[in-house]
Parts: C-alpha cells; structure tokens; sequence
C-alpha cells in the first residue's frame, strides 16, 4: 500500500457520503413551480451568489488558517441546513433566504477540498498525482449522485406524487449526518505558515493571482466553462418537463446518467492530461463544450437530451484538470485563500451572466437564452485560449534555461 493510501480512502468515503443529491435533478422544478417565472428562477439565485461574493475569499483565509478539515465539517453542516430550508420554503424570500446558509456551507467546502487532497498528497510525496486522485473523487460522487437522481426519480413519480421538496429535505438530513465522515480525515500539515494578520494573508493571496497571468487566466477560462454549465444546469429540468413534457422519472434518469457519464469519462483525466498536456488539454474542453452547447436547446426533441452528455464529460473533466494546473503553481500557504478569490471572480461573473439569461428566458425562451450565451462564450475562451498558450510557453523555456545554468 503506497503511502497516503488509507487517507485518501477516507476521502473519497467523505465525498460518496455527502454526495447523496435526491434534489438534484428537482431543486429548480421545486423553485420554478412556487415562483412561476424563469427570471424570480434566476433572481433567487442571486441570495447564493451574493453570499458566495462575501464570504467565499473569508472562509479560504479561515481554511488557511485553521486547516481543511475544520471547514469541511462547517461547511457540510451549513449546507445541509440551507437545503432542508429549500425544501421547507414556498415563497421567494424563504427560498432566498435558505440559500445563503446554503451558499456559506459551500463557499466553507470548496476552501476546504482541493487544497485537502493536495496538501494530503503534498505530505506524503505524491503531489503529482493530483489530477488522478481528484479524477476518481469526482467519479465516485458522479456514481452516487447518479444512484440519487434515479432514486429521486422513482420516489418522486411514485411514490411521493411530486413532491419536489421532499428530495431536499431527505438529502439535508442524510448529508447532515453523513457530516460525521469528516471526523475520520487526516488534517494535512504541509508546511503552512502563519501570517500575522488576516488582511496580511489576504493580500499575499491576491498577490498570488494579480502576478501570475498563467492562474488568472486559468481562472478566467475555467469561469467560461463552469458559467455556461450552471446556467444550463438551472434551466434544465424545467425545460424537461415544460417543453419535452417529460415526468419525474425521465428527467431524474436523464440527469443520473449524464452525472454518471461525467464520471466515467473523469477517471479518465490524469490520462487525458497526459496525452494532451497543459495546451491540448483545455482547447479539447473548449471545443467540446462549444459545440454540444450550441445545439443542446437547438432542437426540441429527445436529441436535446443526447447532446448533454458532452457538456457532461467537459464539467467533470475541467475542475480536475484546470485544478491541478492551478495548484502546481500555488503554495500551500495560499491555496484556500487563492480558491477564495477564484470562486469570489466565478460568483461575480456568474451573478451578471445568470439574471439577464433569466430574463431573456422569459421574453425568448430557453433555447434562444442558450444560443445567445454559447456565441458569447466562443470568442472569450479562445482569447483566453490563445494567452494561455503563450504562458505555457514561456513557462516551458524558463524551465528549460534553468536546466541549462545547473549543467
């Protein structure tokens, strides 16, 4: 057994745990049917973002500071809370309100779980295998998020008659205690050093970002990608069962297996990477998402559940492969506080982005929303595309004449 074995075990048992999303394919059904109108959809969202743009750059100072494990916990409490009052809300300043303890339990996790995994491996020698390890984390939660969405399906057709709330208020109760599994993690102690202030730390991580173009621009491109799929992901279900009429059971098995799909094709990440390296690698992502995007509200068919799948594959794909390349150029000082202000840039963008497609969902319909937002995204990522390159260039000739000076 090599070492950091058992720790990772542990890890991926706390991501199968808390993975168990009944609501996933019916939060938005859920929100949609109380509020009737895309935009409030959207609108309610903005209660998420909001605290995200406040407290996410915050909660990665507190995970530096305080460690990966103690954030997970909170984080995973918080959220579980938030999804129980979803569930329990009918009006839109319950759902609003609901998603702010959702939200803070989020921004906590997402402080807390790359830097985990890397300082983890970090620690025990084995930092290159990153983009594998959190691969087969994504896949694992791919499968048990896939067994949900099915489960949800069935229960919610038959069994509970659509009652859309109650697959959050099960999930909140069975993530709350799936909690416990945080307990057996290991806290990483991979080298971090104490700074003498919080806003010290702060600048130092926005130092971090402002002076290396390659992690913004890794930021930038992975906001286009995770934008796109969220606003997608928002209108999904609701375009399932508006307008190809499908019942609960055919959207939560449609979105069981695009998760489960997603998966199968993230254990193939470290190999991907690999194969194409740090260039190829993102222009495949951009390419697929692009043009299975532009087609998926094109048609008004079962077709348009067929195209998802690739959108699928590039989101599972993205957060272990862009993660890894952003990691490999962070230290362990600084990577809470540099996911903080990478996720506070995704929520500022997304926030802008979301609610105007609320509103012309409203006044065009989706399909059109989705059209609209997959030739704005086409020039923006190739830009990106095209810095990158250059920046992997570059970094590869540093490299290079640093080989030369030691010989």
């Amino acid at each position: 057994m090599a070492p950091g074995d058992d720790r990772i075990r542990s890890y991926y048992l706390f991501r199968a745990v808390t993975s168990f999303s009944l609501w996933m394919p019916f939060w938005t059904l859920w929100a949609y049917r109380n509020l009737d109108s895309y935009f409030l959809l959207t609108l309610v969202d903005v209660g998420f973002w909001t605290t995200m743009m406040a407290f996410q750059v915050p909660a990665g100072l507190l995970g530096d500071k305080y460690g990966r494990k103690r954030v997970l916990f909170v984080g995973e409490l918080l959220a579980g809370l938030g999804i129980l009052a979803f569930g329990l809300s009918t009006q839109f300043w319950q759902l609003f309100a609901s998603n702010i303890f959702w939200s803070m339990g989020v921004c906590f996790v997402v402080s807390g779980d790359t830097p985990f995994v890397y300082d983890t491996l970090t620690e025990v020698g084995r930092a290159k295998e990153f983009i594998g390890v959190m691969a087969r984390a994504w896949a694992v939660q791919s499968v048990v998020n896939a067994i949900a969405c099915v489960t949800g399906g069935v229960l919610v057709q038959w069994v509970w008659h659509d009652r859309f709330d109650l697959t959050l208020i099960i999930s909140a109760v069975i993530s709350m205690a799936g909690t416990a599994t945080v307990l057996l993690l290991k806290e990483p102690v991979a080298g971090r050093k104490e700074f003498a202030s919080y806003k010290v730390q702060l600048a130092e991580g926005w130092k971090t970002v402002r002076t290396s173009r390659a992690i913004m621009v890794l930021i930038l491109f992975q906001l286009v990608i995770e934008i796109s799929t969220y606003v997608m992901a928002v209108f999904r279900s609701v375009y399932m069962n508006e307008t190809l009429k499908l019942d609960s059971f055919p959207i939560g098995a449609a979105i069981g297996a695009f998760t489960l799909f997603g998966g199968i094709a993230a254990m193939q990440a470290g190999r991907i990477e690999q194969d194409f390296g740090e260039k190829t690698s993102l222009l495949v992502l951009l390419v697929t998402i692009i043009g299975s995007f532009a087609v998926v509200f094109a048609v008004g068919s079962w077709w348009a559940i067929v195209v998802q799948f690739p959108i699928y594959a590039v989101y599972y794909l993205q957060s272990p492969i862009i993660g890894g390349y952003i990691n490999r150029r962070v230290d362990s000082s600084h990577r809470s506080t540099v996911v903080g202000i990478s996720s506070l840039i995704f929520t500022i963008a997304l926030t802008a982005v979301e609610v105007p497609s609320g509103f012309l969902a409203n006044m065009i319909g989706t399909r059109e929303t989705m059209a609209i937002l997959a030739v704005a995204m086409t020039p923006i990522g190739f830009y990106l595309l095209s810095i990158w390159y250059k920046e992997v260039d570059a970094s590869k000739k540093t490299k290079k004449v640093r080989m030369l000076k030691q010989f």
